[in-house]
């Protein structure tokens, strides 16, 4: 039915009753993880965060801080899934501080019941950096043709796990992924842009999972009808 017709209808209805009259009101309403996804959701009220890479920290760039601000946000994106608590990184490091996660330790069965045992967690989402490689170009692509501003040329390889401790089951996603920023900015004497470019590149595939996993409430409206005796 049209909105226009609905409205008719409704105003049409409120003439028929004494003091009859309706009220539309907005709200936003929680929305449901992607299908694909829901049989790694099942049963799950408390999911934790890890994010993790072996690369090691190369022209100023703090690998680690950007894993630990990539962790962050991951935990923020969960924020939406309706009724569930989500345990950051600092927490599980902190309450499992003999565990190194990595990407073999994490599916241990020891590592596994201590998630479950310690921190009651049902299902971890678990970002891995495999690969990086960053290469200072010259020059960078304009529609106009090739600008002399140099820039940075950076390749990353991430891959994604949604791990149901309880079931076991295990969704991933990953591949390469390819960013090209110019360089407005010096590198090195302090400067993060190769921090913030390298957490533009880790975004983009991270948006596209939790939209999947977790998406923003939608807006809908509800029309209640308001009577007046």
């Amino acid at each position: 039915m049209s909105r226009p017709l609905l409205l008719l209808l409704i105003a049409l209805a409120g003439c028929g009753g004494r003091g009859s009259s309706f009220k539309e009101v907005e709200f936003r309403a929680p929305s449901q993880p992607d299908p694909a996804l829901a049989p790694f959701l099942e049963e799950v009220d408390h999911i934790g965060v890890i994010c993790v890479t072996n690369i090691e920290p190369f022209r100023e760039l703090d690998i680690e801080k950007v894993m630990a601000r990539l962790s962050n946000a991951v935990a923020r994106g969960l924020g939406n899934m309706r009724e569930t608590t989500v345990v950051p990184q600092d927490e599980i490091t902190w309450q499992l501080k003999n565990i190194h996660f990595d990407s073999t330790s994490v599916y241990e069965d020891t590592v596994r019941a201590a998630l479950i045992g310690k921190l009651e967690l049902d299902a971890l989402v678990f970002v891995e950096l495999k690969h990086l490689q960053a290469r200072m170009m010259p020059m960078s692509p304009t529609p106009y043709g090739m600008s002399p501003s140099p820039g940075m040329d950076l390749t990353i390889d991430l891959k994604v796990s949604l791990i149901n401790l309880n079931t076991s089951q295990v969704w991933q996603q990953g591949g390469k992924q390819r960013n090209y920023q110019p360089v407005q900015l010096q590198l090195l004497g302090g400067n993060n842009q190769s921090e913030r470019q390298l957490l533009l590149a880790l975004a983009r595939p991270l948006q596209r999972f939790l939209y999947r996993i977790a998406p923003p409430p939608r807006p809908q409206t509800r029309h209640f009808e308001i009577s007046g005796d």
